[in-house]
């Protein structure tokens, strides 16, 4: 029950994978340098750019169930697990490198070491 809201508003509010992934990253990502909103445009617009991205994210969440012994189910991996939202974040600032916007890359990249 307590983490009803949490649970609700992270996954079940989402109509995709990917718009969930977008606003959970976007919030662990924010600061008062950037909201929550700019973030999660980044991401939907990586996300919309490269097919390969969506694929990836669904075998990287796969993988992580498939091999991690502490790890029980696919929400797990999605809401709990660094190592996954670091590698999805690397996409995005991937993205981001790849199309000129190299400070932003450093930004989630830097954001992401210090969670």
């Amino acid at each position: 029950p307590l983490l009803v809201s949490f649970l609700y508003s992270t996954i079940i509010n989402h109509p995709t994978l990917e718009s969930a992934l977008s606003f959970h990253l976007a919030n662990r990502l924010s600061s008062p340098a950037m909201l929550s909103t700019q973030i999660m445009s980044l991401i939907r617009e990586a996300l919309d750019a490269d097919p390969d991205f969506r694929r990836n994210l669904r075998a990287d969440m796969l993988a992580v169930r498939d091999r991690d012994p502490a790890c029980n189910c696919l929400p797990d991996v999605f809401l709990y697990f660094k190592g996954f939202h670091a590698l999805q974040t690397y996409r995005v600032a991937h993205y981001l490198w790849r199309s000129g916007r190299r400070v932003l890359a450093h930004y989630l990249q830097s954001q992401m070491s210090q969670h």
